[in-house]
């Protein structure tokens, strides 16, 4: 049921967890958790994420998206931690399913629910993330970056922390490119950072293996591209994209979109160039409003032109934060058409589901856990941590919208 809009920011929640840490293995054997994968090595066009049923001409159709627990899931862990549980003390295999019936739905809980109406209207609002798939993140930040810590976080997460929803397929973005060269790179620089960010991708391809995943490629990757234009670096930056986008795809069981930006930065024209050059036409698609907050209805409009130049690419569109659209800047020129750091008085956007109802749009997807903090401002804490209080008001906010003139739909 939705919540009263006019909940102001509960920046008194001391509940700050980052997403996907690494905790210790439970005393239940992960420790010794031997990973393997039953799926064969042969790619099947019509069905590439090899689901029970095949999903018809959009590869996502009917996917069982991966739904994390309280030991690692950014909102139930916080939900955990609300109730008064230590959640590293939950074994990776606990899962969010079997939280909510054990502990969630136990007698007691309940009755305290029922006794403490503020408590009740956190957990309510995090249980709506928290029943929503989690996007997993192989970033340049995992375990010090090296190759080899790549590939260990990698495997962590497909053999450990996926044990929480087994026989699922996860959603996976990527963030290497901006870490390892720098947001505006000159060539030279971006060059030099070009063994560093293949072989991350190598290792990210060696775990991934025969798994299957859909993968949402390179933060950024695109849609902040411009500076690089300018300096005479684009060419490089456009080949070590097409590496990327060659060596996940390569993969029996993947399903690749890369990254194109969003509606209110670069036009269609760019976007479908530096999406061509990087070698759109070869994977699935590309996807959307990745770090903005606009509009889904803007998205899809804009998207609809850029796959037009792109041969018919389908795309994804992010909707974990725009159910109220942008918040927009009052001077954009210097300070940028929206208000990216954590801005308040948004909203969930519409759930994660394939039934978008639009032709050229394959998912709306949640590409980041809602509530993730843009760093200390607004309130908020550090960058890449999941800040409660700030999932609550985007929870509490939910309405699902489209666009401005588009109908609220329930959550």
């Amino acid at each position: 049921m939705l919540q009263r809009a006019g909940l102001v920011l509960l920046t008194a929640l001391a509940v700050v967890v980052t997403a996907g840490a690494g905790h210790s293995a439970s005393a239940r054997g992960k420790s010794s958790y031997v990973c393997g994968d039953s799926h064969s090595w042969t790619r099947d066009p019509s069905n590439p994420l090899a689901l029970p049923t095949p999903p018809g001409p959009d590869p996502l159709n009917g996917a069982n998206f991966f739904v994390d627990g309280p030991a690692h899931g950014a909102a139930a862990w916080a939900i955990a931690s609300l109730l008064g549980r230590s959640p590293s003390s939950f074994p990776d295999d606990y899962s969010w399913a079997e939280f909510q019936q054990r502990i969630l739905g136990s007698a007691s809980v309940q009755q305290r629910l029922r006794n403490d109406q503020g408590l009740a209207f956190k957990v309510d609002n995090l249980e709506k993330i928290a029943n929503e798939p989690e996007p997993q993140r192989f970033s340049a930040y995992a375990q010090g970056g090296t190759p080899r810590g790549e590939y260990s976080q990698a495997i962590k997460i497909f053999c450990h922390n996926m044990t929480a929803d087994p026989g699922t397929i996860p959603i996976i973005n990527t963030y290497f490119l901006h870490p390892a060269a720098g947001a505006c790179p000159t060539p030279a620089r971006l060059a030099a950072a070009g063994p560093l960010f293949r072989a991350r991708i190598d290792a990210i391809t060696r775990a991934t293996a025969n798994r299957p995943a859909v993968y949402l490629l390179e933060l950024d990757g695109i849609g902040s591209s411009g500076c690089v234009r300018k300096v005479g670096a684009l060419g490089i930056w456009e080949a070590d994209l097409r590496y990327e986008v060659r060596k996940i795809s390569s993969l029996p069981h993947t399903v690749v979109y890369l990254e194109a930006g969003y509606s209110d930065a670069n036009g269609p024209r760019y976007t479908a160039r530096v999406l061509n050059a990087a070698g759109v036409r070869t994977i699935r698609g590309f996807w959307t409003n990745d770090t903005h907050l606009n509009w889904t209805i803007n998205e899809i409009k804009w998207g609809d032109k850029i796959s037009r130049l792109t041969g018919g690419a389908q795309f994804v569109i992010n909707t974990a934060q725009n159910g109220n659209g942008p918040k927009k800047n009052p001077h954009p020129v210097t300070q940028g058409n929206e208000d990216l750091c954590n801005p308040p008085g948004r909203a969930l956007g519409p759930r994660p589901t394939t039934d978008t109802g639009f032709a050229h749009v394959d998912a709306f997807l949640w590409s980041s856990p809602p509530g993730n903090s843009s760093g200390p401002c607004n309130g908020g804490t550090a960058s890449g941590t999941f800040w409660a209080a700030r999932a609550i008001e985007l929870a509490a906010h939910a309405n699902g919208r489209l666009g401005p003139n588009y109908p609220s739909e329930p959550y």
